[in-house]
């Protein structure tokens, strides 16, 4: 079968970006301290977190001072805290003495303390979690505990889980730093895909093909990414795993263009971009049987498909309306209706909870804008300097990626869901686009 083959393609959502946008749980009862995490310009609490108490194995005040680091840094990021550092350690069993030290932290200010203690268990980290009201008087009192265990390799995800644990205790919903970011790196004609920490923490290669990797989009497992490569020389869609010693697996390979994947909430269902029929249509691929269905029939060009969180409806991008705009479809292609008016739009992203679109917006430079799902409040959430494009949600929709070359090359930057504490996440050289999410690790 004949195949088209577009030569010098280096960015990809394949087609929006190609040929729209010019270059350039509850938390425990007892817990008295919360906070509301749908507050814009609320109160942060004041937490103080202490070098980890190791217990068992070789003593290490470096180990115990990182895992206090990393956790407070996760804390930080949350836009819930504010984090203090002291440096005395806690003690594990003097009753006094750990008393005598809260009241010290309650004295500077700490609203709740973070007490880590960590066993090194030959191949196995244990640790626990203790966290203390400061706020109920002279007696500090312990209002949560949970233990972990993790891999002694993994010492940063022991306390991505502790950060994590706390968020869900004082805002009753589970914190994103047990998460993975997935992204493209590389130069023109060379382009792979990298899975790090969320934080951007241990960036690796998933991909060493040598060739242009494109658009990862994590499944709702997080065991797998969905992209598009041209390593067979073709825009064909892929799925890789990159945790486990699995195969590659081919999801789409068709005459034309194969791109753009949208993960159903569900996992079994992914919507694409395919151009085998002479014009790019949005399809739905079962994954168990590889058997397709056709969303969009449509002389313009529709792409981009993002399902919302119930899996009833999806977003997508579509010229039919003269330039491309966020359009809205039922998950069988019914009652259609446009989102966005006005300008160039690409990129939408449905938001975890289903209230809010994502999606970027050309009004002289490329900005990250946001639009209600019943197409309300439309509002920009960068404004500059440069480019900034390609946003993908964290799993609680409380913050957001993106790429942006303010700073001159494209790097990855974070922000809150409401544009604010805008902070890069990658750094150094090269150029890194197309940031994806994962959801929380299993």
């Amino acid at each position: 079968m004949l195949r088209l083959v577009i030569a010098g393609v280096t960015t990809l959502a394949l087609l929006a970006p190609m040929l729209w946008l010019p270059a350039a749980p509850r938390a425990q009862q007892g817990v008295e301290i919360r906070i509301d995490v749908e507050g814009r310009g609320q109160r942060k609490l004041n937490v103080a977190v202490p070098p980890f108490t190791v217990t068992t194995g070789p003593e290490s005040a470096a180990l115990g001072t990182a895992l206090a680091e990393t956790t407070g840094a996760d804390l930080t990021f949350s836009g819930l805290f504010t984090v203090v550092t002291p440096s005395v350690t806690l003690p594990a069993n003097d009753p006094p003495s750990l008393r005598k030290t809260l009241e010290d932290f309650a004295g500077a200010g700490a609203h709740a303390a973070v007490h880590g203690l960590v066993a090194v268990r030959g191949d196995r980290l244990e640790g626990e979690m203790r966290v203390y009201d400061l706020t109920s008087g002279p007696d500090p009192r312990q209002i949560a505990t949970k233990t972990f265990t993790v891999a002694s390799t993994q010492p940063r995800r022991l306390a991505h889980k502790i950060a994590d644990e706390v968020v869900l205790q004082f805002s009753g919903e589970l914190g994103v730093a047990d998460t993975k970011l997935a992204y493209v790196t590389g130069r023109p004609g060379a382009k792979e895909i990298v899975v790090s920490d969320y934080d951007g923490f241990a960036p690796a290669s998933v991909t060493r093909n040598r060739s242009i990797n494109l658009s990862p989009v994590w499944s709702p497992d997080a065991r797998s990414l969905a992209y598009t490569s041209y390593k067979n020389g073709y825009p064909d869609l892929f799925r890789i795993f990159p945790f486990e010693r699995r195969p590659e697996q081919t999801l789409a390979a068709f005459s034309g263009i194969n791109s753009s994947p949208g993960w159903r909430p569900d996992g079994a269902q992914l919507a694409l971009t395919l151009s085998k029929d002479g014009n790019p249509e949005i399809y739905v691929l079962a994954i168990a049987t590889g058997s397709l269905r056709r969303l969009t029939r449509h002389a313009g060009i529709d792409t981009e498909p993002t399902w919302s969180p119930t899996g009833r409806q999806l977003a997508f991008i579509s010229n039919r309306a003269g330039s491309p705009h966020v359009f809205v479809m039922d998950a069988e292609g019914a009652n259609v209706r446009q989102l966005t008016f006005g300008g160039y739009q690409t990129q939408p992203r449905w938001s975890p909870k289903g209230d809010v679109i994502a999606y970027t917006a050309r009004h002289g430079n490329h900005d990250v804008w946001a639009v209600g799902s019943d197409g309300s409040n439309a509002r920009r959430l960068t404004a500059g300097p440069g480019d900034n494009q390609g946003a993908a949600w964290s799993p609680d929709g409380r913050h957001l990626v993106f790429q942006s070359n303010r700073l001159g090359g494209w790097q990855i930057f974070s922000m809150l869901a409401d544009g604010s504490e805008q902070k890069p996440v990658t750094r150094g050289s090269g150029e890194h686009t197309s940031p994806s999410w994962s959801p929380r690790l299993p």
